[in-house]
């Protein structure tokens, strides 16, 4: 195979994959089969674009509608505001107090609504018009793109998130040098995206890299050296990457047993401290499903 990492230039390309993948929701497929490809230098994994003219998509309300969410304001909060706990276990506090913030796909801003109140300045960048509308209306300076923000934040942001976003972008490495150039001099970028779950995977095998992991919106699945690299390319110098694990014991077994999403079991056995040492082991052993890059200039 006559193929070369889109992110290191690397040919160490083999195809670890070739079936359908979803196409939005769950029990939604392609009808042909995806080739998915990984580099054996960086770790990303990547499929070529299926979907025509992407900005599109997530400007209108295909994507929430492919998702099965919906563009409404309180369906977007009923299903996105118990990530804020999530995001702020990534990013801490003190970072966003009485600083200049930027969250990059930030959707209707429900992370933002809790920042609202300490930081100096909030910067939303989302594509989808419906939900432009609402963060305007809350009185955040709202942008399509991040493209669009920099004319009047270029260099000014102190903090830049974006979670859950980079894995639907067709040029990376661009993100990253846009979200570079929003920082300022001390400014820190902090990125999260979910990562191949090697358990899962190992575990599971193809059930679970058809039905969840491989999807047409996803078009990378980033490694930890992946990211880093990315960074680097950017202009990025202060580099981290650390590991999160989300989803606990009773979602690990309910896959296990039932070979399906939304199969949790649900045991009185299942104690918080058995979690607590499922999630820090995935964290410390680099095996956990979420990574977050930070990085600054």
């Amino acid at each position: 195979m006559d193929k070369r990492c889109k992110l290191c230039a690397s040919d160490r390309v083999r195809i670890i994959y070739e079936g359908v993948i979803r196409t939005g929701g769950l029990d939604k497929y392609t009808e042909q089969d995806v080739p998915m490809f990984q580099c054996e230098n960086c770790g990303v994994i990547w499929h070529d674009p299926m979907l025509k003219n992407i900005d599109e998509y997530y400007e209108s309300k295909k994507y929430r509608a492919s998702m099965d969410e919906g563009s409404e304001e309180e369906v977007f909060y009923r299903n996105h505001d118990r990530e804020t706990l999530d995001k702020l276990q990534y990013t801490g506090t003190t970072i966003f107090r009485d600083r200049t913030v930027a969250d990059i796909g930030c959707g209707a801003g429900a992370f933002l609504d809790f920042l609202k109140g300490v930081a100096k300045n909030i910067v939303a960048i989302e594509p989808s018009e419906a939900f432009q509308k609402i963060l305007s209306r809350k009185g955040f300076a709202a942008y399509s793109y991040t493209s669009a923000a920099l004319t009047d934040w270029e260099n000014q942001v102190d903090t830049a998130t974006s979670f859950d976003v980079i894995e639907h972008v067709e040029d990376p490495l661009n993100f990253m040098c846009e979200t570079y150039k929003l920082l300022s001099d001390t400014g820190t970028a902090i990125i999260g995206t979910p990562t191949d779950a090697p358990l899962m995977r190992k575990l599971l095998g193809e059930c679970y890299e058809k039905q969840i992991l491989f999807s047409t919106q996803h078009l990378w699945i980033f490694s930890g050296e992946s990211l880093k690299q990315l960074a680097k390319k950017a202009g990025f110098s202060r580099i981290e990457v650390r590991y999160f694990q989300r989803y606990g014991l009773e979602n690990l077994l309910g896959w296990c047993i039932e070979k399906r999403p939304k199969a949790e079991i649900k045991e009185t056995f299942f104690r918080q401290e058995m979690d607590a040492v499922w999630k820090s082991s995935c964290s410390t052993h680099q095996t956990a499903d979420y990574v977050v890059l930070y990085a600054g200039k």
